[in-house]
């Protein structure tokens, strides 16, 4: 859905050399949300999904994200895994 507010902006075609996505911590809409653990909606242009952060390299921040539409995992957005 692509009318979905981002939390984090990034291309998820970007990936680096940990073979995830990345983005700027300076890019989140609310950058005290970007924490490991914590899951999020990442994209950019019409494509979302829902991912967790998997690290935090200072600026940078690499996140997992979950197979098929927002809709469908929603409910972990704002939870935390630790």
């Amino acid at each position: 859905m692509s009318d979905t507010p981002v939390d984090l902006v990034l291309d998820l075609n970007s990936e680096d050399d940990t073979g995830l996505p990345w983005g700027f911590v300076d890019e989140a809409s609310d950058p005290s949300r970007i924490r490991e653990g914590a899951w999020i909606v990442v994209g950019s242009g019409t494509a979302r999904a829902v991912a967790q952060v998997a690290d935090i390299e200072g600026e940078i921040v690499h996140v997992r994200p979950l197979p098929g539409p927002v809709s469908r995992h929603r409910h972990l957005v704002g939870h935390n895994v630790a």
